[in-house]
C-alpha cells in the first residue's frame, strides 16, 4: 500500500469548511475505487461506506488560489472500524494540515455496521509514521440557540443520506461564520439523517469553540467542533 495523492487549487473565493472536506471525501473515494472497494463494488455486496467521526487541523490558513496536494492512506482495522489519514502539503511540501476520519462499512438493507472482514473487504494497512493524533469525541457546549431544520433532497448523497459535508455548510449558515478560514474542525454521526426528517439543531460558541449538533426523534444524530483564524 502507498499513499495515494491529488492536487487541487482553492478558490480565488476561498474553501470552506464544506468544500474541504468535500474534496478530502473525493480524495478518499478515489483511493477506494483504486484499490477496488469504491462504491460500485461495495454496493455490488449490499454494503457502503459511512463515516463515523472524522476530524481535521490546519496550521495555517489556506491561501485564496494556492495549490494544495492532498493526500490520503488507510490505517490498520479495528473491532470493524476504518481509520483514514490525511495530510494536506504544499507542493513544495509545506505541511499545512492533517486529519483522521473513521469509515464504516454499513449494511445497505439493515442499515447497520458490518465486520468488514466478513463481508468480503480487507483494505491493507499502512503505517508510516504519519498519522495524526487519534480522534476524540466532540465538546459539548451549552446551545444558546436553537432551529428545526427538515432535511431535504439536494442535501444526500448516493447512500440516501444527509452527505456528512452538508453538515458544514449547514453549521456556517446557522451560526454565521461562512467566509471565515478554517482553522480545526471535529465531527461524529450517531444516526443518519434521511429525506423529510426534522432535526432539531443547536449551536453556541465559548473562547472561539463553535459547537453545533442536531437530534431527531430518535435521539442524537450529530455533534462538531469548529474553530477559525
Amino acid at each position: 500500500m502507498e499513499i495515494f495523492e491529488e492536487r487541487c487549487p482553492v478558490p480565488e473565493t476561498g474553501m470552506s469548511p464544506g468544500d474541504l472536506f468535500r474534496r478530502i471525501q473525493k480524495l478518499s473515494g478515489d483511493h477506494c475505487r483504486a484499490i477496488g472497494y469504491g462504491e460500485a463494488v461495495m454496493e455490488e455486496k449490499g454494503l457502503m461506506w459511512v463515516i463515523t467521526r472524522h476530524g481535521l487541523r490546519l496550521l495555517r490558513p489556506l491561501e485564496p488560489g494556492e495549490e494544495l496536494l492532498l493526500r490520503t492512506w488507510p490505517g490498520p482495522t479495528r473491532h470493524g472500524m476504518c481509520p483514514r489519514w490525511y495530510r494536506i502539503e504544499s507542493p513544495a511540501g509545506e505541511l499545512l494540515g492533517t486529519g483522521c476520519a473513521i469509515w464504516s462499512v454499513v449494511d445497505r438493507i439493515s442499515r447497520k455496521m458490518v465486520n468488514p472482514a466478513e463481508r468480503g473487504v480487507e483494505i491493507e494497512p499502512l503505517v508510516n509514521g504519519l498519522e495524526s493524533e487519534r480522534l476524540r469525541a466532540p465538546k459539548k457546549l451549552a446551545a444558546g440557540e436553537s432551529a428545526d431544520y427538515i432535511v431535504p433532497a439536494e442535501v444526500l448523497d448516493e447512500n440516501g443520506h444527509m452527505n456528512n459535508t452538508r453538515y458544514y455548510d449547514l453549521a456556517e449558515t446557522c451560526m454565521g461564520t461562512r467566509g471565515r478560514p478554517l482553522r480545526s474542525a471535529l465531527a461524529e454521526y450517531s444516526a443518519e439523517a434521511r429525506q423529510g426528517d426534522r432535526l432539531r439543531l443547536r449551536w453556541g460558541e465559548e473562547q472561539g469553540l463553535f459547537c453545533f449538533s442536531g437530534e431527531h426523534g430518535e435521539g442524537p444524530a450529530f455533534r462538531m467542533n469548529l474553530e477559525y483564524w
